[in-house]
């Protein structure tokens, strides 16, 4: 049967210590582990020669070219739990490690041939454990999704950096990144400040006239829609809500006294929000 949903709490700094989920009970298929896999802490995994076979494109770093029942790896006990936690497609991501391990983990899969993109698929624990970054630390989980290509993971994270000031990324996350991921993201910041200018510069129709209200009169109304307009743009961003539009065009209409033109106001800001909304938030 293939083991699902399992985190793994692990104390890697006790020595001798054994993983509570890859121990020697661990199974797989219904086949105990044949391998044990050891870190620098003397943490030991026990695991399945077969699925690492399985999983990795180069005998996992041509460490499996012959029979062996024992490997010691460099890497810490911490990233070793996540690369076989994404190899057995175990769930890592209710209690997610820090960061750093989790980009040195990729890098372990990498270096044991084990291909990122099949398994950066939404529906996979790797898809999860780097999204879930994402509220917290947006930028570096972009530019570490961007840098191993993970397309689906870059744009869903995407959507969390709206706000994020691009003169303040650093050199090294720029590098990390690459130009193509780094571009992208400028662009969708400049076309979503360009769809917002081109939204709100459109003013509410004019309605028939009135006794009361001739189209000289609907000029107030005009004017007050491009005076919130210019304060809307000066301070645009890309993450600019629905609220704030509609609150300062709403102010800008205290103003207007005549029934048909407030009318006409209410219909306009609905629609500046409808179409703010459909504009694309990710790259």
């Amino acid at each position: 049967m293939h083991p699902q949903h399992i985190t793994q709490q692990l104390s890697p700094g006790d020595a001798d210590a054994t993983s509570s989920v890859f121990n020697p009970g661990f199974v797989l298929d219904g086949f105990l582990p044949d391998l044990v896999i050891t870190t620098p802490e003397w943490v030991s995994f026990h695991v399945h020669s077969g699925r690492l076979l399985l999983s990795s494109s180069n005998a996992f770093g041509g460490l499996l070219t012959q029979p062996t029942y024992s490997l010691a790896l460099p890497e810490p006990a911490v990233v070793i739990n996540i690369v076989l936690s994404i190899i057995y497609d175990l769930q890592c991501h209710h209690n997610p490690p820090p960061l750093p391990s989790t980009q040195a983990a990729l890098d372990a899969l990498v270096k044991y041939g084990v291909p990122l993109a099949p398994l950066a698929a939404p529906q996979h624990p790797l898809y999860r454990l780097i999204f879930s970054y994402a509220p917290y630390y947006p930028i570096e989980a972009y530019a570490l999704a961007a840098h191993h290509r993970l397309e689906n993971l870059a744009a869903a994270i995407s959507s969390h950096l709206l706000a994020y000031d691009l003169s303040r990324l650093s050199d090294e996350l720029a590098i990390k990144m690459g130009p193509v991921y780094f571009s992208r993201l400028a662009n969708l910041h400049r076309a979503r400040l360009a769809a917002l200018r081109n939204i709100v510069l459109r003013p509410p129709a004019p309605h028939a006239p009135t006794a009361n209200c001739d189209h000289d009169a609907q000029r107030e109304l005009s004017r007050a829609w491009a005076f919130a307009t210019a304060e809307i743009v000066w301070n645009a961003l890309p993450n600019t809500s629905t609220s704030s539009l509609r609150a300062a065009f709403l102010q800008a209409g205290t103003s207007v006294s005549c029934p048909e033109c407030q009318n006409m106001l209410h219909q306009r800001i609905q629609e500046v929000t409808n179409e703010w909304l459909a504009v694309k938030s990710t790259i």
